[in-house]
């Protein structure tokens, strides 16, 4: 089945004719604002889950009783 989905693809590719299309201003501000917004979630996701990302990668912090001095 996969053989055949790459098979259409490179079809597609070959036979498709150029496009006629206008893009205007307003897309490319519109284009910047949605990589903008994906860098922000990803930021926010990660602030989220912090914990959880140090925890699996083994990185723990020092509990209070380490730090005191007997």
């Amino acid at each position: 089945m996969k053989l055949w989905n790459g098979f259409a693809v490179i079809l597609m590719v070959f036979i498709a004719e150029p496009a006629i299309a206008y893009l205007d201003p307003g897309t490319g501000s519109m284009m910047i604002q949605v990589i903008l917004g994906g860098i922000a979630a990803i930021g926010v996701a990660i602030k989220l889950f912090w914990y959880k990302i140090r925890a699996a990668i083994g990185l723990r912090e020092k509990s209070g009783a380490d730090d005191e001095v007997g």
